[in-house]
C-alpha cells in the first residue's frame, strides 16, 4: 500500500499564486506530518565576457540579496509547519533547478503555482509549472493563478480515469491520501462519442453501444477502485465528451476540491503536436491538479502516469 508523501516541495517566487500555493502545500504536509521544504530559484544570466574581478562583485551582490530572499522565504506563513526547510538556489532555468532539489532532498510532492500562459504567449513564454509536470519523476500539484486555493485540506478527490497505468497509479495516490486524511473519491471516466457528417448515412455509435460502453466503464472502474480503493469511500462517474472538457465541467460542480490524473511523459513537441490531456487540465481547470506518472514506485511518497 502507498504511504502519503514524506517530503512536500513549494517552489515560491514570492506573487500571489505562489501564495496559495504555499498555504496548500503547508497545509498538506502539516496533515501527514512530511517534512517542508520551500524553495525560491535565482535565474542567472551567464556572461562569459565578465572578467574574474567583475564575476567576484556580482557574486557579492548575488550574496546579499540572497540573504534577504532567504529572510523572506522564512516570513511566509506555512501552518508552523515543525519541520520546514528553506532553499534559495541558483541557476539558468527555474524547472531544472526545482528537480535537482527533488533529487537532492528525496521530495515525494511538488506543490506550485502556474500563471496559465495561453494561445501565442504560452508557445512563446513557456510555463515553468508545465515544464515541472512534464519531466518530474515524482507528483506535481498545481494551482492556477485565477482561481487559487479553496479554504481547508483537499478530500474530495476527482481522478480521471482511462485504464492505463498511469492512472492506475493516479487512483493509488488518491487512495493514500483519502486514507490519510479521510477523504472521498470519485473515479471519472470520459467517453467521447464519434459523430460522423450526414453524408455518411451511418450512426457510428448508436445509443444501445454507447450504454454498453458506459456499463463497461463503470465496471472497470469499480474493478480499479476494488484493488486500490480499499477502505475509502468512493463512487465512480462515466462523463460524456474530451477526457479535458468532461473533467473541467465536472471539476466545476463544486463537489470536488482536487483533481488527480496521469501523466505520460511526452516530449514538449509532442505536447505542441498533439497535446496532452494533463498539460490541458493544467491550464483550464478550476480547482488544484495533481498529475502523477506511472515510472514512480508503489511505495513512494508520488506516484504517476
Amino acid at each position: 500500500m502507498q504511504a502519503p508523501p514524506r517530503t512536500v516541495l513549494v517552489p515560491t517566487d514570492f506573487s500571489a499564486t505562489a501564495d496559495a500555493a504555499v498555504t496548500l502545500g503547508g497545509a498538506m504536509a502539516a496533515a501527514v506530518e512530511a517534512e517542508l521544504h520551500l524553495l525560491h530559484v535565482r535565474v542567472l544570466m551567464a556572461d562569459p565576457a565578465l572578467d574574474d574581478g567583475h564575476h567576484a562583485t556580482v557574486e557579492e551582490l548575488l550574496s546579499a540579496t540572497d540573504e534577504k530572499v532567504l529572510e523572506a522565504l522564512k516570513s511566509l506563513p506555512a501552518h508552523d509547519h515543525p519541520a520546514i526547510r528553506h532553499h534559495v538556489v541558483r541557476g539558468l532555468s527555474i524547472a531544472e533547478a526545482i528537480l535537482e532539489v527533488v533529487s537532492n532532498e528525496g521530495i515525494d510532492l511538488i506543490v506550485m503555482g502556474t500563471h496559465g500562459h495561453r494561445g501565442v504567449r504560452r508557445l512563446l513564454l513557456g510555463s515553468v509549472a508545465e515544464e515541472v509536470v512534464r519531466t518530474s519523476p515524482v507528483p506535481v500539484l498545481t494551482v492556477r493563478a485565477e482561481d487559487g486555493v479553496r479554504p481547508g485540506l483537499p478530500t474530495r478527490l476527482l481522478v480521471g480515469c482511462d485504464f492505463s497505468s498511469s492512472s492506475r497509479s493516479a487512483v493509488r495516490w488518491a487512495g493514500s491520501w483519502a486514507r490519510a486524511t479521510g477523504g472521498t473519491v470519485t473515479l471519472a471516466h470520459a467517453v467521447e462519442p464519434v459523430v460522423y457528417p450526414e453524408f455518411y448515412a451511418v450512426d457510428i455509435f448508436p445509443e444501445d453501444l454507447m450504454d454498453r460502453i458506459a456499463t463497461r466503464s463503470r465496471e472497470a472502474m469499480e474493478e480499479l477502485a476494488h484493488e486500490e480503493l480499499r477502505g475509502v469511500p468512493y463512487t465512480v462517474d462515466v462523463l460524456h465528451g474530451s477526457p479535458v472538457g468532461a473533467l473541467i465541467d465536472a471539476a466545476r460542480d463544486g463537489n470536488h476540491d482536487l483533481l488527480i490524473v496521469g501523466h505520460r511523459g511526452l516530449s514538449q513537441l509532442e505536447e505542441l503536436l498533439i497535446g496532452s490531456v494533463a498539460s490541458g487540465l493544467v491550464r483550464k481547470s478550476p480547482i488544484p491538479v495533481l498529475t502523477t506518472r506511472s515510472t514512480d514506485t508503489a511505495g513512494d511518497g508520488g506516484s504517476g502516469r
